[in-house]
């Protein structure tokens, strides 16, 4: 098959959606299909990245302006009917995107112009998202007023559509009104809705309430194999550089520090299990915009040197940080995975975590403990993992069985049985 690949964010961006795209890309490349990336070029040269990335004509790069509306979601600059043309010629037999942003509107546009089979794989929380980035209602807005010359709609419709310009007294509300109501509209008209969830899965089938709207979601995690084993010489050389000590017992999140992370929770968490365990180390592998507030708040606590900030690592060096941990945290409830934690799994980690229907490889009591949203709860369930090596290393060994369940070619297996189907069902 010939397929196009939609998404707002790509190299040199460094996440989640980064990460599931590269993987897609390679992995349905090695089975013979051909993949076409649509994506920003993060600058206003759109071949800036090319050579770095050793890419060819596959990755169709725009022209983009950074931080339009927050600081990792770039403004794409093109002619949708251009781009049109181009996908055209591309002859594609599929189109799936990542998130109805700019570039994610666009793939949709093209499939309904050239009545091609469309996929919307929902990567990301926009309901709680907007919460903690208020500033993209100016770009919501401008994605509704879209909507209209992107995909086939009736009166209904542009009934609903109106509604949604009228002003809340919450600027939160009326975000969320509107993200439930576009992602509803826009996930009605697709050929399938995949969830890498249950949170999400449930979440989008609640917001299903006009039957002029349905769509069925098909749960479907991403695939994520597992991160080369370091060397010891590599584990010790970050232990000596982060001045970690061999008796330090660390526990730690890896991942962008965004506000909407809930990470501000780990250091009166990291106060209360350093009240107990002296030698408990906090540890934030990562990078993004919260990191400043992060850490200043760490400066202010009263154990500062005991949270140490790396700054973000390249993925293939994160085995490194990853055998560092004696515990992995993951305090988010705004993700719709958690790609990382797939990865702490693959390493062999026990896992605390809040968020219940976030992830399919964590179980309670088997490899995790799942905490309640206080300081409290999670350094009691970290505690306790620390206080006993032969828990760790029978959840640890329970992670790497869990995560083996969920590997990149098993997954994306699955998404190829999908593509098959809506294909199949536009011929018949």
């Amino acid at each position: 098959m010939r397929i196009g690949l939609f998404t707002d964010t790509y190299r040199p961006s460094i996440n989640g959606i980064v990460f599931v795209v590269e993987s897609l890309k390679k992995h349905l490349e090695s089975q013979g299909h051909e993949v076409f990336v649509f994506c920003p070029a993060r600058s206003i040269r759109r071949n800036e990245h090319a050579a770095t990335y050793d890419e060819d004509e596959h990755v169709i790069r725009f022209p983009s302006i950074k931080g339009a509306f927050y600081e990792d979601y770039d403004t794409s600059l093109f002619f949708p009917p251009r781009v049109l043309a181009q996908v055209r010629d591309l002859n594609l037999d599929i189109i799936h995107f990542f998130t109805p942003g700019q570039v994610g509107i666009m793939g949709v546009y093209a499939a309904h112009k050239l009545n091609k089979p469309l996929v919307a794989q929902h990567c990301t929380d926009l309901y709680e998202f907007v919460e903690h980035y208020p500033a993209v209602l100016p770009g919501v807005l401008a994605l509704l007023t879209l909507l209209p010359f992107t995909i086939k709609v009736d009166g209904k419709d542009i009934r609903e559509i109106v509604k949604l310009y009228r002003p809340r007294r919450e600027v939160n509300e009326w975000n969320r009104d509107i993200v439930e109501k576009m992602v509803t509209l826009i996930y009605s008209k697709c050929d399938a809705v995949i969830a890498l969830s249950r949170k999400s899965k449930q979440q989008l089938e609640s917001w299903q309430k006009d039957d002029a709207y349905r769509y069925e979601v098909t749960l479907m995690p991403n695939g994520v194999d597992k991160i080369p084993l370091p060397s010891q010489a590599q584990v010790d050389a970050f232990r000596s550089q982060w001045h970690i000590a061999p008796d330090d017992e660390v526990f730690g999140f890896v991942g962008r520090l965004g506000a909407e992370k809930n990470l501000d929770i780990l250091i009166p968490t990291l106060e209360l299990v350093a009240d107990a365990r002296p030698h408990a180390r906090l540890l934030f592998i990562g990078d993004f915009e919260y990191r400043e507030t992060l850490e200043q708040a760490a400066a202010q606590s009263r154990y500062p040197d005991r949270i140490t900030f790396t700054g973000a690592m390249l993925r293939e060096d994160l085995g490194i940080a990853y055998a560092t941990l004696d515990v992995f945290t993951f305090p988010s409830l705004v993700d719709t995975q958690g790609w990382v934690l797939h990865e702490a799994a693959h390493a062999g980690l026990p896992i605390v975590l809040i968020d219940k229907l976030v992830s399919e490889v964590v179980e309670p009591g088997v490899n995790g403990t799942f905490a309640d949203n206080t300081p409290e709860s999670m350094a009691q369930a970290i505690i306790d993992l620390l206080a006993d090596p032969r828990k760790r290393q029978a959840y640890g060994a329970a992670s790497k069985k869990l995560a083996l369940r969920f590997t990149e070619d098993q997954q994306v297996a699955k998404l190829v049985a999908v593509y098959q189907q809506v294909v199949a069902a536009r011929e018949a």
